[in-house]
């Protein structure tokens, strides 16, 4: 019986760390999309405003992208922990390998989810005609299809950033959880 709830509580205890490292780096991450924004001379959120009116939360747009966003960040997060702990990927404890293996992580988010959800949702968004997009693309010197794709390549570095973070975040926390369950009572032996 013992056996068997060891790696269930391992799983959920990667899931729980996960979720929280997603999260952290989902937020973390959202402060560099803030800057590029007003580096691009956009309204701070209109990368969120356009994912959430992409995906029909047209009154709310921003909100809902951010809220998404953050939402997509954990559950990842939940699910590459769970994964871990699953596999039993000792070098999670490593904070080096940890960091290289979240950055493999953000690549691969990049090309699973960013890049197909960009391509079939947010560059045919895009190109339609909305007063949205007019008001927050009027500085570019793209048009929204170039721009979808220019944004698409630079995401890029923003999920190897994601991951790094991620990775970094994930370690720290299951080295945390090793010492205090090595030293219950909170410090080490004297």
């Amino acid at each position: 019986m013992l056996s068997q709830s060891l790696p269930v509580k391992a799983m959920e205890s990667g899931a729980k760390y996960g979720a929280l490292a997603g999260l952290i780096a989902t937020w973390s991450i959202s402060t560099a999309v803030a800057a590029s924004e007003l580096e691009l001379g956009l309204s701070i959120g209109t990368f969120y405003a356009i994912m959430g009116a992409s995906l029909g939360y047209r009154d709310f747009a921003a909100y809902a992208g951010f809220g998404l966003h953050l939402l997509t960040g954990a559950a990842l997060g939940a699910l590459l922990g769970t994964a871990a702990a699953r596999l039993a990927i000792k070098s999670l404890f490593n904070p080096y390998r940890s960091l290289l293996m979240g950055m493999g992580t953000g690549m691969a988010v990049w090309l699973v989810l960013f890049l197909p959800v960009t391509a079939l949702m947010v560059q045919p968004y895009l190109s339609r005609s909305d007063p949205l997009l007019d008001e927050n693309f009027q500085r570019l010197p793209l048009d929204a299809g170039q721009f979808a794709w220019s944004i698409a390549l630079s995401a890029i570095a923003f999920h190897i950033i994601w991951g790094a973070i991620f990775g970094f975040v994930a370690s720290s926390l299951m080295r945390i959880r090793a010492f205090k369950t090595a030293h219950p009572k909170g410090g080490v032996e004297q």
